[in-house]
């Protein structure tokens, strides 16, 4: 079986469209698939217009974008109802917060002296949800850097020149909104923060699972959220994390091995929700 629960669309930060996505998880042969774009669900209804007759299993996913004490902590959310109130409007406000924030970090790096325009980092998100990877994007096009991962390091992670904090949503505001929302909620990554962050914490939080079998994580590094997932009685994930071929993030979905056995103690109860036109 082919699952994969982590990939991005123009609607966030990656290079494909929706439709594009979907093809290509035909292509891949996946039978189930999430795309957890950031902040947002508008693939799923752009998706709904044009419905397939064949096609994956769609688990309806998001990765909402939260700050922690020491950095941006991501949580997955699976199995939601795109239709839920609450959800909609966390997903409205976080796309108009972000134009201002991003807006404020352009004219910081203004500031300290790049010749950047925010027009231009805003077009490389394709009209849907700006993050900080457009905007070091755009200096590696100005030639202000070789690559968009120096840029990113260099000014825009927490305590760098350009960054500028969001308004906050806690990984604890994230996990009760997916709750809300009838989902499941899971840490994204865990193994390749650069930052520490307290799991107890998340823990107490109502954290739900771990994204244990991700394309970035080493054999070591999974061995241990594997078994981090088991002492906790926590669900496990599958996730490629793939943005596009040319992005920084081109690992193949459907490319992660996984155990089934794991995914199938919850994809089942969640596969019930559809997007609602």
């Amino acid at each position: 079986m082919k699952i994969d629960l982590h990939m991005h669309t123009t609607c966030s930060d990656g290079e494909m469209t929706p439709g594009e996505i979907l093809q290509l998880g035909i292509d891949q042969q996946l039978e189930i698939m999430s795309i957890a774009d950031h902040d947002s669900l508008d693939a799923y209804f752009e998706l709904a217009k044009n419905p397939l007759q064949i096609s994956p299993k769609m688990l309806v996913g998001m990765e909402f974008n939260t700050d922690g004490p020491n950095g941006e902590l991501h949580i997955l959310g699976f199995g939601l109802d795109p239709t839920y109130p609450a959800l909609k409007q966390y997903c409205k406000f976080r796309k108009n917060e972000r134009i201002n924030w991003s807006k404020s970090i352009v004219q910081k790096l203004q500031q300290l002296g790049f010749s950047i325009k925010w027009e231009n980092c805003f077009q490389r998100a394709k009209g849907g949800i700006i993050v900080r990877t457009h905007i070091a994007d755009e200096l590696v096009a100005i030639g202000a850097f070789p690559t968009a991962k120096h840029a990113y390091e260099t000014l825009l992670i927490k305590g760098a020149p350009a960054y500028i904090e969001r308004a906050g949503k806690t990984s604890k505001g994230a996990i009760d909104l997916i709750h809300e929302a009838g989902g499941l909620a899971f840490l994204a990554h865990p193994g390749i923060y650069s930052f520490n962050f307290e799991f107890e914490n998340i823990l107490k939080e109502g954290i739900d699972g771990i994204e244990v079998f991700y394309a970035l994580h080493k054999k070591q590094t999974m061995n241990y959220w594997y078994e981090v997932a088991k002492q906790h009685d926590l669900y496990m994930s599958v996730g490629s994390d793939f943005h596009g071929f040319t992005s920084k993030n081109p690992q193949m979905i459907g490319s992660v091995p996984f155990e089934e056995e794991e995914l199938m103690k919850w994809i089942p109860q969640l596969l019930e929700k559809k997007v609602q036109q």
